[in-house]
């Protein structure tokens, strides 16, 4: 009887959770040869595992594609119902949402991408999804070693519990407290690109390149409010140390290992066994081999420095809350790991974005020219937070910037619960289990959201006069909504604003 588990295990449960099916086909193959005493050698158990591997993987996959799997009924490309190595290979293309919005133009508001997943393009399912009593993370949390990040924190109840530090840190009272760290860092990049538009003067066809000083700014200032500095990036002009190319190494290879589920039922030994087949060597193919490790590394020592300075200099450290209540320093790591990433590549991202479209765009470069001379002349330096928040035209701009090129383009991926039941949201009958993505890109690229979606048009977001075509701001949540949204918000539309206002005051873009 041994010998039927398998094709059970794999209508019951892979069907529906992708794990490591091949892994533990083979752990069970020479149990079988074991069981039925078989006389076998190396070649023996070799073939035995190839045919039973490749028999197993076959029946999953044919289970996949056909039309009694439960999401038999959705469409999508054959190639995304039978695995997310696909999903890896675009993501690391750096792709994954302009294709995800293309397979939603062509087979509409829900799309099958994975063999357990499907990718959402409606607006009106996102407070039912993301909102207060919606659905949990999904799996690709399942599995990973040690107590979860914020992030990564599936129990609504924890996730309340540990996000208490992310309020204090980032409510609107601390982040008052950040401006003088936010101004010392903007007067210094001012300072650097002056400094290098006069050795350019001097050199024939020099340039700057923007967005590697977006880069540096956006490394010192996390590294100055959330570790007390050590990066001196824009003092360098260089990635010295490599800090930033480690953090791109790292950035790029978690939301790859985040297309793969990391399985809890199967064996331990199955578990490492999947991790190598499906992400350690495409890694290693792609060249980003330890980038993750190094990374993870890298922000234990930064967070860990800071500890051993006091507790107090540490935001995230929750110093203020009851002793109870505080998180571990486990916790406080995870913490600072998950700050690094979203102050330093999302804000540096949309930075760059934003300075894109408005050089694209001259009219309204021109007239965000003008809002910032008239609002701050005469070389006033834009720190009064009150003036910068109240300048429609820019934060038009930054709006527009975050729609067309959200910081997280691929939105959250949740999941209805086991032995919850099928849940239904709208008129969609999703069976327990499924993963969903609730795309941001494809939202807000919908024609039935934004009239002219692929334009990069400010105006539409200012409030004076009627809109003109459709102008769904229901749609709009580039931080996340609901009990999930970026705690690190406000800080992060202070800082678009202070560093563009200061920028377009001291520089004039040909």
């Amino acid at each position: 009887m041994t010998g039927t588990r398998p094709p059970i295990t794999v209508f019951t449960t892979w069907g529906l959770d992708p794990s490591c099916l091949l892994p533990f086909s083979f752990l069970l193959s020479p149990h079988s040869l074991i069981s039925y005493h078989v006389p076998w050698s190396s070649a023996t158990v070799l073939l035995a595992f190839l045919a039973y591997g490749s028999a197993v993987t076959s029946l999953a996959l044919i289970y996949r594609l056909s039309p009694f799997h439960p999401l038999a009924k959705y469409p999508g490309p054959a190639i995304a119902k039978t695995s997310r190595l696909w999903a890896a290979y675009h993501c690391a293309k750096g792709d994954l949402h302009r294709l995800y919005k293309s397979l939603h133009d062509r087979y509409g508001d829900v799309v099958r991408v994975g063999p357990n997943e499907l990718s959402i393009r409606n607006s009106s399912l996102i407070h039912p999804i993301l909102g207060q009593g919606g659905l949990p993370e999904g799996p690709r949390w399942e599995g990973r070693k040690g107590p979860p990040a914020l992030v990564a924190q599936r129990d609504p109840l924890l996730h309340m519990h540990q996000r208490k530090p992310w309020n204090r840190a980032f409510s609107s009272a601390a982040v008052k407290e950040y401006e003088i760290i936010m101004a010392k860092q903007v007067r210094q990049l001012v300072g650097c690109l002056e400094d290098m538009i006069h050795r350019s003067d001097q050199e024939a066809n020099a340039l700057i390149d923007m967005t590697e000083w977006l880069n540096f700014f956006s490394t010192d200032f996390m590294g100055d409010m959330a570790f007390g500095g050590g990066f001196e990036m824009m003092k360098a002009g260089r990635d010295v140390d490599g800090h930033w190319t480690l953090l791109e190494s790292g950035v790029l290879c978690v939301p790859m290992r985040m297309q793969f589920v990391y399985p809890v039922t199967c064996p331990s030994t199955a578990a490492i066994l999947s991790h190598v087949l499906y992400t350690s060597l495409l890694f290693t193919i792609m060249g980003e081999r330890g980038g993750p490790v190094r990374f993870q590394e890298f922000c234990n020592e930064l967070v860990l420095e800071r500890l051993r300075m006091g507790a107090k200099s540490l935001p995230l450290s929750g110093e203020e809350l009851p002793e109870s209540e505080r998180p571990s320093p486990i916790d406080v790591t995870k913490d600072g790991q998950l700050a690094i990433v979203g102050g330093l590549n999302m804000t540096s991202s949309v930075l760059t974005a934003a300075l894109y479209y408005l050089l694209s765009n001259p009219d309204a470069y021109k007239r965000l020219q003008a809002e910032v001379d008239g609002t701050f002349p005469s070389r006033e330096e834009p720190l009064d937070v009150t003036k910068l928040s109240q300048m429609k035209w820019l934060n038009g701009c930054i709006n527009e910037t975050l729609r067309l090129q959200p910081a997280v383009p691929g939105g959250s991926r949740r999941r209805v619960g086991k032995g919850k039941g099928t849940r239904m949201l709208g008129n969609l009958v999703i069976p327990e289990e499924t993963q969903l993505c609730l795309h941001t890109y494809s939202i807000h690229h919908d024609l039935r959201n934004f009239h002219t979606p692929e334009a990069f048009l400010p105006e539409r977001w200012l409030s004076t006069g009627a809109p003109v075509g459709e102008h769904n701001t229901a749609a709009f949540f580039p931080f996340s909504y609901g009990p999930t949204i970026c705690a690190e918000k406000n800080l992060a539309l202070m800082e678009m604003r202070m560093l563009l206002c200061w920028v377009l005051q001291r520089f004039r873009f040909p």
